[in-house]
């Protein structure tokens, strides 16, 4: 099996679900370097929405990132954006601010992850 994939199952990562989402390892990886390099941008917008209380704003970006997270087979960030879009289309701010260090730490984790991923 690919060194690559091995490295992603080994993280806790469903690449063959992944990969099967994007047809195939080349194009799953270049989506993936898209995904990783729009990280940056896509949470400074995530901050600033909480940071407002604009939850209609920020459900909207959770849920891209839930989206996206299980499409690569990231599922465990894909659960705690999931919860984070339904509480955020609740209008609970007091979940999305207690449980948003948990987002963070989540998606860090995938950000590690690939990048260690590139790098093989």
């Amino acid at each position: 099996m690919n060194p690559k994939v091995e490295f992603l199952k080994s993280m806790g990562v469903d690449a063959e679900t992944g990969i099967s989402n994007m047809m195939d390892i080349e194009t799953y990886d270049d989506i993936m370097n898209d995904f990783y390099e729009s990280l940056p941008e896509e949470l400074s917008k995530i901050d600033n929405f909480k940071n407002l209380g604009d939850m209609p704003n920020y459900a909207i970006l959770v849920h891209a990132m839930k989206s996206n997270a299980r499409s690569f087979g990231f599922m465990e960030l894909g659960e705690i954006a999931y919860a984070h879009e339904m509480a955020s289309k609740a209008g609970d701010v007091n979940y999305v601010n207690e449980h948003y260090e948990e987002f963070l730490a989540a998606v860090r984790k995938v950000q590690d992850i690939i990048t260690k991923y590139k790098a093989l």
